[in-house]
């Protein structure tokens, strides 16, 4: 039997099954480039969170993906963020330290360690996962991003990421009302968000009435912050900021800097019309 016709082992527990995930995330990068450059691997997992289950033929689409090259699965992720970009342009800049490789051209060596990865990752089931509604109780990207740091590495940054039950038991002790703030200082991988996010589906409220105002020391954890807020469909309220929270009005800055993302892209936008307009006389 073929390796994408082989039956997946899908764990009941959503973080087992991230970190079974993980893991074979961080062995096929690991044996196709060795350490370092984990912008890689962390977006690879974030561009196949854009793949369903199923196609509407009701066909895995993992078994269509697992049969691509290196140059048709880095043109989807180019296609991708491409389309995200242009949709969100003021989270460009987040996302930045996470995709750039991507827009790179890089050259065949790292299109096949990339492959290598995404092959990884959907035989260990991630459509599975960030396909179906099991991607609203699990943060795949924080799992991956710690998996593939080492542990000292972790520690001299000093990233400590809480279990996601602490996360739901501190969620679940206040009361998120809808169309509020509510701000993580050292978010990380905006791990605290989800679990009020899921707090506040319990209790019938919507979360992309929040306003998200988050701060990490870590560009790449942001980077999968950023990921995870339409993973989780948070909203498009999100202000987010690589830096020390430290400073005084950072989330002022963070603001400011999406309003001014916001206006530019709304600028090129006009400006793409027009000159399609012009080019259609």
């Amino acid at each position: 039997m073929s390796s994408s016709r082989r039956a997946i082992f899908i764990p009941v527990d959503t973080g087992q099954f991230a970190y079974k995930i993980a893991t074979a995330v961080e062995s096929a990068w690991r044996l196709t480039y060795g350490t370092g450059l984990l912008d890689i691997p962390v977006s690879v997992v974030a561009t196949l969170a854009a793949l369903p289950e199923k196609d509407s033929c009701g066909h895995n689409v993992s078994e269509s993906v697992l049969s691509w090259d290196a140059d048709t699965f880095h043109d989807f992720a180019r296609h991708t963020w491409s389309s995200v970009i242009r949709h969100r342009t003021e989270i460009t800049h987040l996302l930045h330290p996470m995709i750039a490789w991507i827009f790179d051209d890089p050259d065949r060596d790292v299109r096949g360690h990339a492959l290598a990865v995404a092959q990884a990752a959907l035989r260990a089931g991630q459509t599975h996962l960030t396909g179906t509604e099991r991607r609203f109780d699990v943060d795949l990207l924080g799992t991956v991003l710690t998996v593939l740091r080492p542990k000292s590495a972790l520690k001299a940054r000093g990233q400590f990421y809480t279990p996601a039950s602490v996360t739901k038991l501190l969620a679940g002790m206040s009361d998120v009302r809808e169309c509020s703030n509510v701000t993580d200082p050292m978010m990380g991988t905006a791990g605290m968000f989800r679990a009020a996010a899921e707090v506040m589906r319990e209790r019938g409220r919507d979360p992309r009435t929040i306003r998200w105002i988050g701060c990490d020391v870590d560009s790449l954890a942001v980077a999968c912050a950023t990921v995870n807020s339409m993973i989780w469909n948070l909203g498009t309220d999100i202000v987010f900021r690589t830096g020390n929270t430290l400073e005084p009005g950072w989330p002022e800055v963070a603001l400011a800097q999406r309003e001014e993302l916001r206006r530019l892209g709304r600028d090129l936008e006009r400006d793409r019309v027009v000159l399609s307009f012009l080019r259609s006389l």
